[in-house]
């Protein structure tokens, strides 16, 4: 009890580490730190909120009760809140992405496990889909793209419902009325700055349901079904206007010119201008659609 009372408490989204980058959502703060403490510095010490770990570079020692040792790259941890653990980089170049969980959202995963718990890697079986949405997140939180943080908050939200078990259990092939809601407001307000709480509230469902009934039915997240949406209208306006681009890019729910142009390039593999010199129509790209 000594031990546990004297090891330092580490509030909110506090990690041995120095972050590189960071976004901030309604229901989660994520950012990728690199590791600064060496092995033996690291104390003991208590995480006061939820959270995950996620290890994309280097070798980490962790106390999770299903693999405690070695881990590798890959390897995703969930931290319940008050955990007390000396988990740490054995490696001198650690790199990791935390999620922590605001209160909007902790009480979800509050019954799902007492104990830290490895989520995926590590040999864990059945867990493609948190290996799916881990890599996701990474890319998000590197990409610095538009939309990024409904992207974000949205991929969170699904990570909430795998592993609290909260799943839609209706047998239903087609999407209920409230989502179907959802996906219209996006579409109609694609250009403003919107966000799963005020989807989830506008529907009369809670933003976990709602982000894990999307993926469900249409195959991607809220967030990627905006960008979508962005995406698509930038390509019509440069095949069938001659507006100016950074008219463009404000109609179209960019803080700027240059956003576009690095979101826009990321999908369709080339700047907008050399889009629309070449009339939407090079190798294809006429009838191409962003991806998820």
């Amino acid at each position: 009890m000594s031990a546990n009372l004297a090891a330092p408490k580490l509030g909110g989204g506090a990690f041995f580490g120095e972050p590189c980058r960071s976004v901030v959502t309604a229901s989660f703060d994520f950012c990728e730190l690199a590791a600064t403490v060496p092995e033996r510095q690291v104390p003991r010490h208590t995480h006061q909120a939820p959270h995950f770990i996620l290890i994309t570079q280097g070798s980490y020692v962790t106390e999770a009760h299903n693999h405690p040792g070695l881990c590798a790259a890959g390897t995703f941890i969930f931290n319940p809140a008050g955990i007390t653990h000396q988990d740490r980089f054995r490696s001198p170049q650690g790199r990791f992405v935390s999620i922590t969980v605001g209160s909007a959202t902790s009480h979800f995963l509050e019954a799902a496990t007492t104990a830290p718990l490895i989520i995926a890697g590590c040999g864990i079986q059945g867990t493609v889909a948190i290996s799916k949405l881990g890599k996701l997140i990474v890319r998000e939180v590197r990409g610095g793209l538009d939309c990024t943080g409904i992207v974000l908050e949205g991929l969170g939200l699904e990570l909430t419902a795998i592993l609290s078990g909260t799943e839609d259990r209706s047998v239903s092939k087609t999407p209920p009325n409230w989502l179907m809601l959802a996906k219209e407001l996006i579409e109609d307000c694609f250009s403003n700055d919107l966000r799963i709480p005020d989807l989830a509230t506008a529907t009369g469902v809670h933003p976990v349901y709602l982000a894990r009934a999307y993926r469900r039915y249409f195959g991607y997240s809220p967030g990627e079904h905006l960008r979508r949406c962005r995406l698509l209208r930038v390509q019509a306006l440069l095949v069938k206007t001659k507006m100016p681009l950074v008219q463009i890019a404000l109609q179209c729910g960019y803080s700027d010119q240059s956003q576009m142009t690095r979101a826009f390039t990321a999908v369709f593999g080339m700047p907008p201008a050399r889009y629309r010199g070449l009339g939407g129509d090079d190798a294809g790209f006429k009838t191409t659609r962003p991806s998820n």
